[in-house]
């Protein structure tokens, strides 16, 4: 990401093909200096609340079926915020995967950064209890209707009707541990879904060392799709379904790599879309091959849904 060539060692389980760093280094914070990406504090620009409750009765629709003759009034007056995470997976999809099914449920977004997407997005949808937890966050945050903790998870108080880690497992030590903790905050029906890069991949296999999504030493457990589901079971948890989520970056991220440029350099188009390192051609190639590896199930990020046993 940053450019250093510093190396690191990694090996992988010859059972259950979790790629892992050997040591994980003592300095780990020194890796994620002010500029890393999830520290950004970038709330959008909030609508008036008539705006926002009409926004909530759209949702009622789109998300619970509910309210359909309300819902095509309200189309001729107010449209439907696009909310996807990362341009690719609807909330939507994510929400009635997860069993949500009232506007009161309970939402834990743990290791967010200074700021979460996915809560900004559930309360444009019209959700109000959202919460995030992140011990390495300078302070506490509230604002937009959105509380987020300067904590550890097994401090975290009450429970929770879906706990998500948006790419934020694949940065925790104590793997086991972590998940037994949320497990221990889910409501009786609640759900754990864990979004992480996968080497059970295409781009694992096809670009090894250079796959971006490998991120040393940030990224310390690069789960198989096995593994992920042992590490759950060990936890307490069953893991019941599944849903691919690559994007673009991880194709056109490690061709960079392999022409040894990093994300954060001015030629990259990571940072930079001006930047000319790609024809328009390839773009649409990285796009489609995205959609491709999508659609065989041969992802590099997948989104891991968990229930209690």
């Amino acid at each position: 990401m940053f450019g250093t060539r510093e190396e690191f060692e990694y090996f992988q389980c010859a059972d259950c093909k979790c790629l892992q760093i050997t040591t994980i280094p003592d300095n780990l914070g020194l890796f994620y200096p002010e500029e890393y990406y999830s520290f950004f504090t970038s709330p959008k620009n909030q609508k008036s609340r008539l705006i926002r409750l009409l926004i909530k009765q759209r949702f009622r629709n789109a998300i619970f079926d509910k309210g359909y003759k309300v819902n095509k009034i309200l189309s001729k007056f107010v449209s439907m915020p696009d909310l996807r995470i990362d341009e690719v997976l609807p909330i939507s999809v994510i929400l009635r995967t997860s069993g949500i099914s009232n506007f009161n449920a309970r939402f834990l977004d743990v290791g967010c950064g200074s700021w979460s997407i996915w809560l900004e997005m559930l309360y444009t949808a019209g959700f109000k209890n959202l919460y995030g937890v992140d011990p390495f966050i300078k302070k506490c945050i509230n604002l937009n209707g959105i509380t987020i903790l300067n904590t550890e998870l097994k401090d975290i108080q009450g429970y929770f009707d879906l706990i998500t880690m948006h790419h934020s497992l694949e940065h925790i030590p104590n793997q086991r541990e972590t998940l037994e903790h949320a497990a221990n905050l889910l409501t009786p029906n609640g759900v754990i879904l864990i979004r992480i890069p996968t080497v059970s991949s295409f781009a694992w296999q096809h670009y090894k060392t250079n796959w971006v999504e490998m991120d040393p030493p940030r990224h310390l457990y690069l789960h198989s799709k096995k593994s992920v589901e042992l590490l759950g079971a060990q936890a307490g948890l069953q893991l019941y379904e599944t849903i691919s989520d690559s994007l673009d970056f991880e194709l056109y991220g490690s061709e960079q790599y392999c022409r040894d440029i990093p994300l954060t350099d001015k030629k990259s188009y990571w940072s930079n879309r001006n930047s000319t390192i790609f024809t328009s051609k390839e773009l649409l190639d990285f796009k489609d091959m995205a959609r491709n590896i999508n659609a065989n199930n041969t992802a590099g990020r997948m989104c891991f849904f968990f229930k209690k046993r």
